[in-house]
Order: C-alpha cells, then structure tokens, then sequence
C-alpha cells in the first residue's frame, strides 16, 4: 500500500510539477539581473505590447505547453516585458526591438546573444531556444566580427558568415549586404543564399541600394522563385526611402522614389506620385504645397473611381480569397484568422478609398482656413460616406467641416448622427458628445 502511494504520489508530481509552460519571473529587471547572475543562466525576455495579436497568441498557446516550459524553464531565467511601459521601455529601446513579439537571450552582464522574432509553432519556438544556447556558446564575440571585418572586408566568404551572425542577433546588414553583392559575380547575384538574405533583410533596404537594384535588373530571374514578393520587397525599399527622405527633408530623394514607384507594375494598390507628394509635404509641415498635392491626388485620383467599380472589385477580390483558400494555398492559419481575412477582403477596395477621402478631409478640417479648401474637403467627405454611408467617423468630419463653413444647423444634424451610429456600434461617444455640445453653444471644434 504504501509503495502504491509512493507511486502515485511519484505521478502526480510528474504531472503538477512539471506539466506547466514557461515560468516568467514577476519582479524587476533588475531583480531578474540578479538572479541570472546567482543562477549562472541566461535571460530568455518576451518582449510584447498589449496591443499586438501574434504576443496574444504566443501567450496563449505557447508558452503554456508542457514541452516549450521544459525546455525554457531548465536554459533561462524568464521574463516578459510591454515594450510601453515601465522597464520596457529602456529595454526595448536598448535592444532596438522594432517589431512585436520580440525575443531576447541576453547573458546576465546585459549582452545580446540571440533575437527571434514573429509568433510560430512550439516545434519552431523550441528551435529558437536552442539556435540561442548555441549562439551563447559561440567562441567568437561580436567585438571580433567587428575587428576582423577590416582586414576581411573583401572576402565574400567572410561577409556572408558575419551577415548570418548579424542576422542572429537582429542588427542591420544593408552596408554589408551591398557589400558582398559587390563582390560576387553577376550571375551569382540571384543564388538561393542571396534570396535568404533578402527575405531576411527586406524591411531595410532603400532605393539607393545595390541590394535595390540588384532586384530592379534581375525581376525576371528572381521571379519564379520569388514571386510576387520581388515587388513586395521593393516597395519595401521604395516606404523606407520615402520615410528617410521625409525625416530628411530631402525633395531630391523624394524624386527618386517617386520615379523608382513609376517604374513598377501598376496594381490595385499602387501609389500615384501626388500621394507621395501631398504626403511629404504633409510630415515635412509645407501647408501650400501639400494642399496643392492633396487636391490633386483626391479630384485626379480618388473621386474619379465610381461605386460601381469599388463594388466589383471587391467582389474579384472577395472571389480570389476563397479560390485561393478553396486549393489551400492560405496556408496553417486557423478559422478565425480565415474568417478576419474575408471580412477585410468582403470591403478592402471601399474601405481604401473611403479611408483615404476621410482621412484628407479631416487634415483639411484642422489644417485650412480658406473656404474653397474647405468646399473641397466637404466635397471628399461627402464621397467617403457614398462609398461608405452611416459610417459615425465619416458623418463626424463631415459635420466639423459644415461647421467650420458655418453651417451650424446641418453640422448639428449630422453630429447627431454621428452620435446615433456610433452608440450602435458601441463604439466611444465622449467626443462626440463633447462635439456637439461646442456645436450647439457656439464654440470652436477644432484648435
């Protein structure tokens, strides 16, 4: 009798004791610090933030599993942090955490070995710890890549290696991805390690790139293997040298990528160059110029398309998801995934375009004080509510810009609707409220 306790009790010990996921610490980072410090183990950190779904899931499936806490639990000290709030911030900023969730192995003297990225499956979240132990007992630093690379700069061989060990710990490669191109022959510029590269590498690359114009020569070799995503990247390229000509000021930057966006296949989702224009103009703060481009880009561009044409493209749209779903080619995602997918595809092209009209009308709200600009922006935001109708935020700028035309009464009535649609949607009506009060007494809506 007593041996069958021992037994059982020797079983129920296995199960309680060590069926649990990740065990994440609770107190500070510097008490985390500590105890790696006592312990002689790595800090394994989840970096997340409340908003972010792929965080929720790994949460939520993930960590919790029996086979991901054993393995986490006997190679780290394990913590969670909100990339926005208290510790996190400094972390994430230390770290360069740029994307969420991130995944930090960090010895206990605060030194990154090893970063993941993204949600994934607990086979490939297994992986990752293990790619990091082996990462940590690498013989070879940081500091002697760094000393090395000056007498290696010309050994493609070299480069190659220490883009992979920059790739591990999560650090820009572009210098040196341009680098190594430049080293390697024509016809080895389009090989499978250099397609790893770009699938690695794709959110850094510019315009002025020899990464960039390695794919703008070679789209049709890399096609076939790359598909769609050979675009992909370079619109990639095209977002980040807009955003750098912006914080730069850069119109002469600015003209290239616009002239770099004209050279690619127009799709449904192309940007025309007087967006790109009433954008700069727009985050650079030139108010004259970005109301010249944002005028052009809604009456050359926005209103020409007419509802018909919204409605049977979302339909081509809508068609195209579920025969691609139809022959599974959507991938390992779940229903709900599936089923946010259709919702987007049922409205994409409306939404698009109503979100666009909105958005400028609402900028000319605050920004102009001039009525013909202000005519203009009612002029959209009627549209946007053709294209969308009983949408509370679309009847809301409308009634601020009948409003700041003088409008009182009509601005009144559609506030009110605004007010009525959004207590329907459930959605948070203190603004509203707060706006139709000011209507009412009399009093500015906008600063």
């Amino acid at each position: 009798m007593k041996k069958q306790l021992i037994i059982i009790s020797a079983l129920l010990f296995s199960v309680l004791g060590f069926s649990q996921g990740i065990e994440f610490e609770n107190g500070t980072w510097k008490e985390v610090i500590e105890k790696a410090k006592q312990t002689n183990k790595p800090i394994f950190i989840d970096v997340y933030t409340s908003w972010c779904s792929p965080c929720k899931k790994m949460s939520k499936d993930i960590f919790p599993l029996a086979e991901v806490g054993k393995e986490y639990n006997a190679n780290f000290i394990c913590y969670q942090i909100d990339a926005e709030k208290g510790d996190g911030i400094a972390i994430a900023k230390k770290y360069e955490v740029m994307s969420y969730p991130t995944y930090l192995f960090i010895k206990a003297d605060g030194t990154l070995f090893s970063r993941a990225v993204g949600s994934m499956v607990a086979e490939r979240f297994i992986a990752v710890s293990k790619i990091a132990i082996a990462d940590m007992n690498d013989p070879k630093p940081l500091l002697e890549w760094e000393k090395e690379y000056i007498t290696k700069k010309n050994d493609p061989a070299f480069l190659l290696d220490y883009i992979n060990k920059l790739f591990k710990l999560g650090k820009p490669i572009k210098q040196l991805f341009d680098e190594y191109l430049a080293l390697l022959p024509k016809d080895q510029r389009v090989s499978d390690k250099i397609i790893e590269i770009y699938r690695k590498e794709s959110r850094n690359i510019t315009i002025n790139s020899l990464a960039f114009k390695n794919l703008e020569d070679n789209k049709t070799l890399f096609f076939p293997r790359l598909g769609g995503y050979v675009y992909v990247f370079m619109i990639g390229a095209i977002d980040n040298s807009f955003r750098e000509a912006c914080k730069t000021k850069n119109e002469i930057l600015l003209q290239q990528v616009v002239d770099a966006n004209e050279k690619l296949p127009k799709t449904r989702e192309s940007k025309i160059k007087e967006e790109f224009y009433m954008n700069y103009y727009k985050k650079t703060n030139n108010l004259d110029k970005y109301i010249i481009n944002a005028t052009i880009y809604c009456d050359a561009s926005l209103m020409k398309i007419s509802s018909d044409s919204i409605e049977k493209t979302d339909k081509e749209m809508l068609q195209s998801f579920e025969n691609t779903q139809m022959k599974g080619l959507v991938g390992k995602i779940d229903s709900t995934q599936i089923s946010e997918l259709r919702a987007y595809m049922t409205h994409a092209t409306r939404n698009k375009y109503s979100i666009a009209l909105n958005t400028v009308a609402w900028d000319f709200f605050l920004m102009v004080t001039d009525t013909k600009s202000l005519e203009n922006a009612l002029r959209w935001s009627k549209r946007s509510l053709e294209i969308y109708p009983n949408n509370h935020i679309y009847l809301d700028t409308n009634a601020n810009l009948l409003y700041k035309l003088g409008r009182k009464e009509e601005a009144i009535v559609k506030e009110s609707e605004a007010l009525d649609f959004a207590k329907n949607a459930k959605y948070d009506t203190k603004v509203y409220v707060e706006t139709l009060e000011k209507m009412k007494a009399g009093t500015k809506t906008w600063k």
